[in-house]
Order: C-alpha cells, then sequence, then structure tokens
C-alpha cells in the first residue's frame, strides 16, 4: 500500500525550514514532495500556514479548502481555515469553520477564543463573553482570552447571574498588565451584588449593629475574595457600598478604641486600609471619629515611648483614616509581616518617589501662570492615583497598530519608523505613556509632565511594570520647542483644555510633528459636559477653595442633594476619590470644545481629522451613519452629538495629520 505523508524526516525539515522562516526553501522542497505525495494533508496544511504567513491569504484558502476536503475530520485545518475566512472577512464562514472545530474537539480552546472575536467585531458582546469564559473553562492559563474578556467587558455590563464569571474577574484584578481595574469596575460591582451574597451582607449594617452580627458581616466580607481584592486595586465607584464601607470603619474605629475587635478580622482591615488610601480618605468623619483617631494616636506614642508593643490593629485602624507617613511614630515602628503591603503602600511608595523626583530633569522653570496653577495642583494631587493597567501582549509597529483604528488615510503615506519616537505630552501619573510603550515595537517614548510629583509616580509603576523604553521629563508644553526635537507620533489627551491657550498649546505640539506622522488628541466636550460648568459655576460662586475640607464637604452636599441633574456626576469614577473630584470638578483652568471649534482649530494647524478613537462611540455613529465615509464628516459627528449630547463624556478623543497644502 503507498504512503500518502512523506517520511518524519523530511516533515521535521519543512517544519526546520519554518522555523528559521526560510519560506522560499520551504515551498520549493513542498512543492516537489507533493508531486510524490498529491494526497498529503499535512504537505498541503504547511503550504497554508506559509502562504498565511505571506499574506497569501486567497491562496492559503484554496490550500486550506484542498486539506479539509482530503479530511474531513481534521480540526487543525478546519482551524487554518476559519482563520483565514476570518483574515478575509468572510465572517459567516469563519464562525461555521471554527464551529465545526468545536464541533470535532470541544477542548479545542482556541477555536473558542477566536469565535468569541468575531462576535465582539459584530458588536454581539454577550456571545463573546460566552466565547471567552468557555475558552478560560479549558484552558485557565490562556492570557490572551483574559485580554480579550477584558477588552469587551469595557463595553458590555453582565446583568444577569453568572456562576463562574467572579473567578475571571478576580483574576483580572489580580494580574497587573491585562486591565485598568476602573474600566471594568461596573462589571465587577455587579459581579459582586448577583454572583455573592454582599448585598445581604451589606444589608445587616446599621447604625447600631450588636457585636455578633457585625463579627458575622466581617467574616462574609473578608471571605469574599473578589470584594477583597477589588478594594486593594481600584476606588470602588458606588455609593452604596461607600456608604456601608464608612459605617463599617466606624463601628471597627469604635471596637478597636475599646480593644474589642475580633483579631481574625485583619485581612479585611487590611483592604478597608489600602481602599482607603487609594480613594484618598474621601469618605466623611464625624467629629466623635477624629476624637477617637487623636486619643489612639496617642497610646501608640506612649506604647512606643515605654517600648510596649505596637497593636497590628491600631495601625491599621488609623490607617483607614489617614496615610501612615501622617503620623510622627510611623518611621519608629517595626511593622509585623502581616502589615508588609500597608508598609509599603502607606510609606515605601512615599520614599522611592521622592527619590525618583530628584533624578527627573526639566526643560526649564514653568513661567505661564496658568501653568504654575495647575502644576500647584497636580503637585498636591497627583492624579489619577492607580495600581493596574492594561498593556499590549506584544508591541507591533506603527502601520499594524494604526490599522486597528478605522482612520481616513492610506497606510502607506503615513511615516513607520523602526524605531518611532513619541511624545506624550502631559503624562500624569503615567497610564497613558506606558500603554503607548508597549503598544509600539522599538518605540522612543518622551513622557512631559508640568508635576514633578505626577512624574514620580508614573516612573515608579513603569518600573514595576518593567517598562524601560520612556525618558520622563518636567515641563511646560509652552516650552516643548527648547528640545528641539521632532517626533513620529504625539499624544495629548485631556491637557489642552487645561491651559490658558490651548491653540497655542496645540500649535507648539503640531510644529514638533514630523511629516506624513500623526497626532492624537483629547478634548473636553461643552454639551457633554454642561452639568459640571453648572456645578462648577456653584463652585465658583461659594468662592470654595480646592483644599481637602472642601472637596468633601461639597461632594457630601452633592451626595444628600436628589437633584437628579447631578446623578452623572455620582456615576463618575472619579468622583470616588479626592484628585478625582478635584480634577472634574474644581480644577484651577477648564476649557470646553464643540466639534465646529475642533474643526476650525484643524483648518487653522493644517491638520487633517483622520477619524475617532473610541471603539463604542464609532459603533453607536454607525448605527445612524451607515456609509463609512461618514466616520470622517465632523458635520455628521456634530448633528450626531445634537442629538446624543452625552455621547461624549470621556472626551472627544480623535486621531489628525499634518495637512500637505499647509
Amino acid at each position: 500500500m503507498s504512503r500518502i505523508e512523506p517520511s518524519e524526516i523530511k516533515i521535521k525539515e519543512l517544519i526546520s525550514l519554518f522555523d528559521k522562516k526560510n519560506f522560499d526553501e520551504l515551498l520549493k522542497l513542498s512543492n516537489v514532495l507533493l508531486d510524490e505525495f498529491p494526497k498529503s494533508i499535512l504537505l498541503q496544511n504547511i503550504q497554508g500556514v506559509v502562504h498565511t504567513e505571506l499574506k497569501n491569504y486567497r491562496l492559503a484558502k484554496n490550500l486550506f479548502i484542498k486539506v479539509v476536503n482530503l479530511s474531513p475530520n481534521y480540526t487543525d485545518g478546519h482551524y487554518n481555515l476559519a482563520n483565514i475566512y476570518n483574515k478575509l472577512n468572510e465572517e459567516e464562514k469563519a464562525i461555521e469553520s471554527y464551529n465545526k472545530v468545536i464541533e470535532l474537539d470541544i477542548n479545542y480552546f482556541k477555536a473558542h477564543n477566536n469565535l468569541g472575536n468575531i462576535y465582539r467585531k459584530k458588536g454581539l458582546n454577550k456571545k463573546a463573553i460566552e466565547c471567552y469564559l468557555s475558552t478560560l473553562e479549558i484552558n485557565s492559563n490562556y492570557k490572551v482570552a483574559y485580554y480579550n474578556l477584558a477588552g469587551v467587558l469595557q463595553f458590555y455590563i453582565l446583568d444577569t447571574e453568572h456562576n463562574n464569571v467572579n473567578k475571571y474577574l478576580l483574576h483580572l484584578l489580580k494580574e497587573k498588565d491585562i486591565v485598568r481595574p476602573n474600566s471594568i469596575a461596573p462589571n465587577v460591582i455587579n459581579g459582586l451584588f448577583l454572583n455573592t451574597d454582599l448585598k445581604n451582607n451589606l444589608s445587616l449594617i446599621k447604625d447600631k449593629i450588636t457585636y455578633e452580627d457585625f463579627n458575622y458581616v466581617l467574616d462574609n466580607l473578608q471571605n469574599n475574595s473578589l470584594l477583597m481584592q477589588f478594594m486593594k486595586v481600584c476606588p470602588i465607584p458606588d455609593y452604596y457600598i461607600e456608604k456601608n464601607f464608612v459605617k463599617i470603619r466606624k463601628e471597627i474605629l469604635n471596637q478597636i478604641y475599646k480593644s474589642n475587635i475580633n483579631k481574625n478580622h485583619i485581612n479585611f482591615l487590611i483592604s478597608l486600609s489600602m481602599q482607603c488610601f487609594l480613594n484618598e480618605y474621601i469618605y466623611d468623619q464625624s467629629k466623635d471619629e477624629i476624637e477617637k483617631i487623636k486619643k489612639i494616636d496617642e497610646r501608640i506614642k506612649n506604647n512606643l515611648k515605654e517600648n510596649k508593643k505596637i497593636s497590628d490593629l491600631e495601625i491599621l485602624c488609623l490607617s483607614c483614616y489617614e496615610p501612615l507617613n501622617n503620623f510622627s511614630w510611623s518611621n519608629n515602628v517595626i511593622f509585623s509581616d502581616r502589615l508588609k503591603e500597608i508598609f509599603e503602600l502607606h510609606l515605601n511608595q512615599n520614599k522611592i518617589e521622592n527619590q525618583i523626583s530628584k533624578s527627573i530633569k526639566s526643560i526649564s522653570e514653568v513661567e505661564d501662570n496658568v501653568s504654575i496653577k495647575v502644576k500647584k495642583q497636580y503637585e498636591e494631587n497627583p492624579y489619577p492615583r492607580w495600581e493596574n493597567l492594561g498593556l499590549s501582549i506584544k508591541p507591533r509597529n506603527i502601520k499594524d497598530v494604526i490599522n486597528d483604528s478605522d482612520l481616513n488615510l492610506d497606510l502607506e503615506k503615513i511615516a513607520n519608523s523602526d524605531s518611532p519616537q513619541i511624545l506624550i505630552a502631559g503624562c500624569g501619573t503615567g497610564q497613558h505613556a506606558i500603554t503607548t510603550a508597549s503598544k509600539y515595537k522599538k518605540s522612543k517614548i518622551l513622557a512631559l509632565d508640568l508635576s514633578f510629583k505626577s512624574l514620580s509616580y508614573a516612573k515608579r509603576k513603569a518600573s514595576e511594570l518593567k517598562i524601560n523604553n520612556i525618558d520622563f521629563i518636567q515641563g511646560d508644553i509652552l516650552d516643548l520647542e527648547l528640545i528641539d526635537k521632532k517626533f513620529d507620533i504625539i499624544e495629548s489627551v485631556g491637557v489642552l483644555h487645561h491651559m490658558d491657550n490651548p491653540f497655542k498649546g496645540w500649535q507648539i505640539l503640531t510644529s514638533c510633528l514630523n511629516n506624513d506622522s500623526l497626532m492624537l488628541i483629547g478634548l473636553y466636550s461643552e454639551r457633554a459636559r454642561e452639568h459640571i460648568k453648572e456645578i462648577k459655576n456653584k463652585i465658583n460662586k461659594l468662592k470654595l477653595q480646592p483644599n481637602y475640607k472642601n472637596i468633601i464637604e461639597f461632594r457630601k452636599d452633592l451626595i444628600e442633594n436628589d437633584n437628579n441633574q447631578w446623578n452623572y456626576i455620582k456615576s463618575s469614577p472619579d468622583f470616588y476619590s479626592v484628585s478625582g473630584v478635584r480634577d472634574l470638578l474644581f480644577h484651577v483652568q477648564e476649557h470646553r470644545f464643540t466639534i465646529s471649534k475642533i474643526k476650525e482649530y484643524l483648518n487653522n494647524l493644517g491638520l487633517i481629522f483622520l477619524g475617532f478613537e473610541d471603539q463604542l462611540v464609532k459603533e453607536n455613529f454607525k448605527k445612524i451613519y451607515t456609509n463609512n465615509f461618514d466616520l470622517y464628516d465632523l458635520d455628521k459627528w456634530e448633528n450626531f452629538e445634537k442629538n446624543n449630547p452625552r455621547i461624549f463624556a470621556g472626551m472627544y478623543q480623535f486621531w489628525c495629520m499634518r495637512s500637505k497644502k499647509k
């Protein structure tokens, strides 16, 4: 009986050529072998894979069709064919082929994952989530599926009970580099309320609660691993949880004051301490609490003088009300192993940032009056305070990254440097700069900000995440020309609208842009921030200074006010941290834009509008404007915003590039 497949030696030779990316030799050898073995499944399949690598997708498709016709039960053949259909945008055929793979082998986890990607692309987010969860049930270590799940959870809210989603939410919160916790916070909160007994437990918290009931509640909260991790990585943007945490914190203080607390609840106190640190102690305090804090503080001082052991519970209790470095004794206490996380967060990070600050170089002294005020704000309240971040799985070149953004440009006509120079103008505490640094292959990032405190935070986080292609520099956009450098990409999101003259700042950024290069800009919308404008006017009339006391008291007034127009504010993640509220409502300078104004600025600067960045915003737009070119028509976008005034609540974020005409 004649053989159908080549010898194992020849197959290994082909695989070796593939691994070395010697595709020409591989194709020559495989063609010779195909003359001898015309019905070889392996040869047809490996040729299909090579042509996929070479982006000869139609040729690859024909080869894989041959493969599955020769062997209808060959799962890899159907999987490869499905991938090609996907690349050729033949989505229905891709779905059919992925389902065939799953029919043949239900544990083929990559087929589940890729099927989820197609559903996500089609806007079928619920089905996409189900596919990603199926992937992870088969292979809980498949990091790609976690990235995909995190991506879709930012745009779709799970509002029904789900047996196994919480364990994957927990994994996402534990990982440092998959997702920003606040971007999936609504789903974490729903996961807690729908799939755990959190609501029942919190409902037991009363102004007067028995010792037994309180211990019962803390036992249950401490056993809720998703809640405990959530508290450690993100200010929880939910007022129902907040008001109950305020009561819990008060009762813990009362019990510790009377030396009456159950020591078994130390893990809950650690999470509560980290939550309060992250939200910058935004919870309101009563006069009674303030007095008891002072007395416990004195108790610790006296115990130190008398060389008595300091209670972990007392330290934790005070750390739920103030950063530990505010207490005079904090550097004299030897922290127990149980408090390592607290020591790191409250004391060590601050020391590291102070050291980093000394090494950050400046362009020049900040002289602009508004820039000086903005700098002061972010030195006092670096914004935002964050723990985890969503980084790219692997860096790609500029064209491949931009190709995913639906921009109105010929990719062949943009600069595509092998080592792109990128400017992040106004990097704050580093989320934007670090994300960009992980995105572009061999990129060199210059991250500029007014605030040393913000830059020190950013540099510490970059080091933690092992991102080493960023140079952090302090200075004003107005002084950028002093560095005498051009960039392949400039990104400035949430910055220009805080300048005295946004047009002047944008003009300077444009002058730093290389020819055929791209710029990403983010600006506040006049329509989307109408309610914020009213609140800011109220703050100005009251002549409230942006200090901690005023921020806490004004926020409390907004919470207790039943006016429905403030509901948008209460649902903002920024409403749940002090620096967030200051940035949102108490900022020293804020301009708001319309699409007409943006269009005018673009024309005056000689820049071409290429398209908006936010995928969800674009999906909503395309439900009304179905022509692809409508995406790049700012007049249509202006009309769309008139009918959907909250659509740009997260800012106008858009790409542009220098016009050849100018």
